[in-house]
């Protein structure tokens, strides 16, 4: 279809082009930024009498920025991070883009459009892109995928953006001054929908100022609903006070709880305002689980009591008739996640995890005194109490943890209801738990277990008990801090077996297990050579590590790649190592090779865990002479230059300086002066990724 375009000749060229540029790109850019409500159609603005404006190729907010017009004949099109501007020089200079002096236009001057012409051919594209739609759609669901994320969802700048525009542009008409009559075609531009994508967006951008943005963009909605200037009301639902308690509920912050529950009261407050009303403000279970939880994840003080007043007053509601809203397992799992993070005990209390199993006696009293079925207790409340106990460093708490798993395994037998049926995950949770318990047989209990998942996955009694690499990895790092004078060998000896378990995956009618070792597995095997008695536990490791690099290097697999953890655990069983000057020497020049491989490597780069244990290698294997000292200067200023000298540095070299010497010409200070990262140069700590989980976050990105 052809789009005529009737212009007058005294029109300028330039104008020519920004009408022209205004056609072409605003298509593209709506493409660019597709969204639901996209309308493939370029629409007719209506323009008043003498005033020449621009067209918009989108109903929609999401696709285009709201065309308004402004004093001065000032129109401006925001089309994606474009801008076609023309008025005054204060709106050139603040839009960059293509501008025009419109006092040499004539006001008589318009713009003619002709509709485009919809053909039969257009019609049957339509449908046909349609029922495509809806096939793509049948076949997420069918996969499973219908949680996949919109890749607009990772872009947050993108999200900021479209928040602050669309917060901007819906003030400027709760402005009185603003001619409703006039502006109501860019009304119709604004959608619940934008809203709604919004909040979704936010809540899983994972930043700090989400829930902030979540809740201005509600209280905008009830601005619009509540106006009374406003031509086409945009009325918040139940559907969008639930995503915004979601939203504050995944911040974390302490007072998140109370957030959510302050946004549910504004809804019944004003569903009870109203007497009739097509939208939805009615509150169900969902909406009061998500308070619950947005307690749960705040770990304030009161957090377990405030999550169990919520699911009383869920239970109070169903009591009293209300068909919308109940107590579910979900809702409990909340209460249970609190008490698992409770830090408020006192002497001869109840610790958090006796609290979180007590609920579960409470879940199943519920469902057979009020016939609730959807109370009663699920493996994910099973798992939740195991995690608990695993977490909670009580003494005894891995055997607590097992008898959770032993009651569900005998439910499970007796009833054959997959609600209780446990999974590898809970098995791993009690693996880990053992992993954590510091009791002296705890590698053994964590490795029978493992054989009691395989087994079970075997002879096919539970094929969701499947043991998987964090399985054997579990039972590695049990073994690792168990301080057995076997662990080293055990860790080598179950290292092989997962190779063979992979290898012989499916062979044979064997139900297959692909639990081939990855980088984790080697690191934690390595440890358990750093932190056993053993001669020659550096040479060990380093041929450990070099069997990991050669199984990558003939399958390429990225969960094999050498990364600064597997690096550090060699250079920790260096620092170490015991034994004769030879052996020191070995240690030493293993280590030397490996600070050099990471900085060459393509994986990872030396941080400041990786030059701290190197200084723990010179302090441990060199005796104290100035070659020591100039090469413990050598490496700090190295590790100045990366960026990355750390509390881990600082302490290792204050501990190797007997005199302070060698502390004050790499520091700058004495010894016993008391400094902090913050007062050393910016350069020298701008690098620095403090915390275990934030470091393997990095080095999966890597």
């Amino acid at each position: 279809n052809i789009l005529v375009i009737k212009m007058p000749e005294r029109l300028s060229r330039r104008r020519s082009i920004i009408v022209a540029g205004t056609l072409f790109v605003c298509p593209l850019a709506v493409t660019a930024f597709r969204s639901p409500s996209c309308h493939p159609h370029l629409r007719r603005h209506v323009e008043q009498p003498g005033i020449a404006l621009p067209w918009k190729a989108c109903r929609s907010l999401d696709d285009t920025d709201l065309l308004r017009k402004t004093s001065n004949s000032v129109d401006v099109i925001r089309c994606g991070s474009s801008v076609i501007s023309h008025g005054s020089d204060a709106e050139r200079q603040r839009t960059p883009g293509a501008s025009v002096d419109s006092s040499n236009v004539d006001e008589s001057t318009t713009v003619e459009l002709e509709r485009p012409v919809i053909t039969d051919a257009d019609i049957k594209f339509e449908k046909r892109d349609k029922q495509s739609n809806r096939e793509y759609q049948l076949k997420k669901n069918t996969l499973g995928l219908q949680h996949q994320k919109n890749s607009a969802f990772s872009d947050t700048s993108f999200i900021r953006k479209r928040t602050e525009t669309l917060l901007e542009a819906t003030a400027s008409f709760l402005n009185d001054s603003i001619d409703v009559v006039d502006c109501g075609e860019s009304y119709a531009s604004f959608k619940k929908k934008d809203f709604d994508w919004l909040l979704d967006a936010w809540g899983r951008s994972g930043q700090r100022d989400a829930a902030n943005m979540a809740v201005a963009l509600l209280n905008r909605m009830e601005e619009l609903r509540d106006a009374s200037t406003c031509a086409v009301k945009i009325s918040p639902d139940v559907r969008t006070y639930t995503k915004v308690i979601n939203v504050i509920s995944r911040s974390g912050r302490q007072t998140a709880g109370e957030e959510a529950e302050a946004v549910l009261e504004r809804m019944i407050k004003y569903s009870h305002s109203i007497e009739s009303s097509d939208v939805n403000l009615t509150a169900n279970t969902i909406i009061y689980t998500y308070v619950a939880d947005a307690y749960a994840r705040s770990h304030s003080p009161r957090s377990p009591e405030n999550a169990q007043r919520i699911v009383d007053t869920m239970e109070q509601l169903r009591f009293n008739g209300d068909p919308e809203v109940r107590p579910t397992a979900r809702a409990w799992n909340s209460v249970i996640l609190a008490w698992s993070h409770w830090e408020g005990r006192a002497q001869g209390e109840a610790s958090g995890a006796e609290r979180a199993e007590a609920c579960l006696k409470v879940m199943e009293t519920l469902a057979n005194t009020t016939g609730n079925e959807e109370v009663r207790p699920n493996f994910y409340n099973y798992n939740s109490v195991i995690s608990a106990w695993a977490h909670s460093g009580e003494i005894g708490a891995a055997s607590r943890a097992e008898k959770i798993l032993e009651k569900m395994e005998s439910l499970y037998r007796s009833s054959g209801d997959e609600n209780v049926k446990p999974r590898t995950a809970t098995y791993n949770a009690i693996i880990d738990a053992w992993a954590k318990s510091g009791e002296v047989d705890m590698a053994k209990r964590a490795e029978l277990l493992l054989g009691h998942m395989m087994e079970l996955y075997e002879t096919g009694h539970n094929l969701d008990a499947k043991p998987n690499v964090r399985s054997f990895n579990s039972v590695l790092n049990a073994w690792a801090k168990s301080g057995d004078m076997m662990a080293p060998d055990r860790a080598r000896e179950l290292l092989a077996k997962m190779e063979d378990l992979a290898l012989s995956e499916g062979e044979n009618g064997v139900r297959g297990l692909d639990v081939a070792p990855d980088a984790t597995s080697f690191a934690t095997a390595i440890n358990a050579y750093a932190r056993s008695y053993m001669a020659g536990k550096a040479e060990s490791a380093y041929k450990l590590f070099q069997h990991m690099k050669e199984l990558y290097d003939a399958t390429g697999k990225e969960s094999l790649q050498p990364n600064n953890v597997v690096f550090n655990s060699v250079l920790n069983a260096c620092a170490f190592s015991m034994g004769d000057l030879e052996e020191q020497s070995k240690a030493m020049e293993i280590a030397s090779s490996m600070l050099v491989e990471l900085g060459e490597s393509p994986h990872g780069s030396p941080d400041q865990v990786t030059y701290g244990t190197y200084l723990k290698v010179i302090a441990n294997q060199m005796p104290a002479s100035n070659a020591r000292s100039q090469i413990v200067q050598a490496v700090f200023k190295k590790c100045a230059r990366s960026g990355v000298v750390g509390e881990m540095v600082l302490r290792q070299l204050r501990d190797m300086s007997i005199k302070g010497e060698t502390y004050k010409k790499c520091v700058g200070k004495s010894v016993h002066d008391e400094i902090s990262l913050h007062e050393l140069p910016s350069s020298w700590t701008c690098n620095i990724v403090e915390g275990k989980r934030k470091r393997r976050r990095q080095f999966r990105r890597q």
